[in-house]
């Protein structure tokens, strides 16, 4: 039994690195077949983490067609963003009360190192940078549990979102949010610093719905998280 669980992680970590490394895109069928040849292992702990990853909401799975990896749609991604607003809010607020210098100097390198990247269109190194200036503010709160659960929040986003349709105008306008940002917890400003990062949030959120409001994925059952409904997204 132990064996069997060991095999389904090591399954379930292997599908996800692939889609992470892009060798597997957001809509594209997932067959026992050609996974069991890419990862040298039987179907039986493959078959197992995708049904684990269908409960999370990474894949899904159609009768009589199989699995998918799920695309974001706008509903979710709604949510998902009310997900990160709650979190992050907490966040700066408990990183301004527990967080010491040596923190701050981390969360400056992060924000230098999103700055400096500037890519001609905007891709997935610019997102993996910019979610790890967050998951570092998510640290300075010394809160492993708030820490992990915005981890899985970007890996939706990081897996399942086609970052080529992202404005451009984000590049330059999410830096700024960043610093100000920064500037306002360096000031232990807890008022203005959970104003800033429900800010940015809403910015993202929005280019976000934008990008994804032309888009459906009318065979792929939606996953649904609760919450708004997407009409009240598209008016965003």
């Amino acid at each position: 039994m132990e064996n069997k669980r060991v095999l389904t992680d090591e399954a379930y970590q292997k599908i996800k690195e692939l889609i992470l490394d892009q060798k597997l895109a957001p809509g594209q069928k997932l067959t026992y077949g050609d996974l069991s040849k890419r990862l040298d292992m039987s179907p039986t702990p493959i078959i197992n983490a995708l049904y684990r990853m269908e409960h999370e909401g990474f894949v899904a799975s159609v009768p009589f067609k199989g699995f998918y990896v799920r695309k974001m749609g706008l509903q979710e991604a709604w949510e998902l963003f009310g997900i990160r607003e709650a979190l992050e809010t907490y966040i700066v607020e408990q990183a301004i009360l527990v967080a010491e210098p040596r923190d701050l100097e981390r969360l400056e390198e992060r924000f230098a190192e999103h700055a400096a990247y500037r890519p001609e269109v905007y891709d997935r190194k610019r997102f993996m940078l910019d979610s790890e200036f967050h998951m570092e503010l998510a640290r300075l709160s010394k809160n492993e549990a708030l820490v992990q659960q915005l981890l899985t929040t970007f890996e939706h986003f990081y897996i399942r979102f086609k970052f080529s349709r992202m404005s451009l105008d984000r590049l330059e306008s999410s830096v700024d949010e960043h610093r100000q940002l920064i500037d306002r917890i360096r000031r232990k400003d807890i008022n203005g610093s959970r104003d800033a990062i429900r800010n940015h949030i809403h910015n993202a959120r929005n280019h976000i719905i934008q990008s994804l409001s032309d888009e459906t994925s009318p065979d792929l059952p939606p996953f649904r998280l609760g919450g708004q409904r997407a009409q009240a997204m598209a008016k965003v």
